[in-house]
């Protein structure tokens, strides 16, 4: 492509604050000095060289009485296309994005695929599922068994259309082979930081970051680090949401003593400096569902560039990666016997060396690496547009 040759065009559309996701942030400023990027979402714009279109859910539905019976008969039978394009969200983007035309869109999260097919073509869209969307964790009741029915009919004829795909990790991906989709894999990790080593001090510290959810056994470590006879401290930085949650946790560390301390939480921008001041960081995600077992989340990457050990659950993804790099320790179950084994276990020199491995995994690790799997995808998306032109 000569220089004066007008750059490809590319949209990254979100039906959640892309600005507060880090997920697709990293899609932002991967494509942004290539592309001419347009971003969709709720929310401001996540980046001053994109043109942002902002979802702001105020368009009116239509009250005809038409309209009404439709939906009401789509509802009662099960009408899912009609659900899903008579949707709120769908229905403003089509309305915001109609008559615009992208070499490629980046479609995020299952629900956003259908629409961004419809609009743009299917030949033009790669979609990014953050979840495995077929199994939420619904509940066992009418309602919650007619939502899965709803997700896995639009993973299997809305999102099985795009042109390519991605997920966040393995297992994931194999688990969507059944509906129709290849994904490949772009796992959450963080941007490479260049940080220090630091050895263990007089006390192995551990900590954990993120919201305070009872699935995460945070009041199972809390005990089981309150009673080690080991010297180890476990600090949390816990979101305010749920509030009510978090104030259980709060009163739980003044009942166990000056080992555990809640703080409030930090910034995104500072999150990792402030990991580094640590020894491992602790993830004991209870496989309360689908996405649970699977899970490789952001904290766990966060953890690796902030040149931390890392205890896990035997979850299968954040597992396999603990043991290949030799990052830290899983323990053998998410009860609080199982981690209190664990960290009873746990030696300075252990835990340096596992600290030593994160310093040699973290570029293999990071985000630089992940997201030219995006970078190809959209590269044959938009070789395919200018073939078609």
């Amino acid at each position: 492509m000569s220089a004066s040759a007008p750059r490809p065009t590319l949209l990254i559309l979100s039906f959640v604050p892309i600005d507060g996701d880090p997920r697709v942030i990293k899609q932002v400023r991967r494509f942004v000095d290539e592309y001419d990027v347009t971003t969709c979402s709720p929310g401001p714009s996540p980046h001053p060289g994109v043109t942002h279109v902002e979802i702001r859910g105020d368009l009116p539905p239509k009250q005809d009485i038409v309209t009404r019976v439709r939906d009401e008969f789509a509802r009662r039978t099960e009408g899912f296309r009609r659900m899903y394009f008579q949707s709120p969200g769908v229905l403003e983007t089509i309305h915001l994005l109609r008559g615009r035309r992208f070499d490629a869109v980046i479609a995020n999260d299952a629900e956003t695929v259908g629409v961004a097919c419809r609009l743009f073509g299917a030949e033009r869209v790669h979609a990014d599922l953050h979840e495995f969307f077929p199994d939420m964790g619904f509940e066992d009741t009418p309602l919650g068994r007619r939502h899965q029915r709803y997700w896995s009919w639009m993973t299997k004829h809305l999102v099985s259309q795009a042109h390519s795909s991605t997920t966040v990790g393995g297992e994931i991906a194999k688990r969507y082979h059944e509906y129709g989709l290849q994904p490949g894999v772009v796992t959450n990790s963080t941007h490479l930081r260049d940080l220090p080593y630091r050895p263990v001090g007089s006390a192995i510290r551990l900590v954990h970051s993120g919201n305070p959810f009872h699935e995460r056994s945070l009041g199972e470590i809390m005990r089981a680090v309150a009673a080690s006879p080991v010297e180890v401290t476990f600090d949390l930085y816990l979101t305010w949401q749920p509030e009510k949650t978090r104030s259980e946790f709060v009163a739980l560390a003044e009942e166990l003593g000056p080992r555990i301390t809640v703080h409030d939480p930090v910034p995104q921008s500072v999150l990792i400096e402030t990991l580094n001041e640590y020894d491992l960081g602790i993830h004991i995600l209870q496989p309360v569902s689908t996405n649970n077992v699977m899970a490789l989340p952001n904290k766990f990457f966060d953890y690796v560039q902030a040149r931390l050990g890392i205890v896990v659950g035997p979850s299968v993804e954040m597992a396999r990666i603990v043991r290949d790099h030799g990052l830290g320790v899983v323990t053998d179950g998410f009860d609080e016997a199982s981690i209190a084994a664990t960290i009873d276990a746990l030696t300075p020199e252990r835990v340096d060396g596992f600290k030593q491995a994160a310093m040699r995994a973290a570029d293999a690790l990071s985000a630089e690496r992940q997201v030219e799997v995006w970078a190809r995808a959209v590269e044959e998306i938009v070789a395919g547009s200018a073939g078609r032109a």
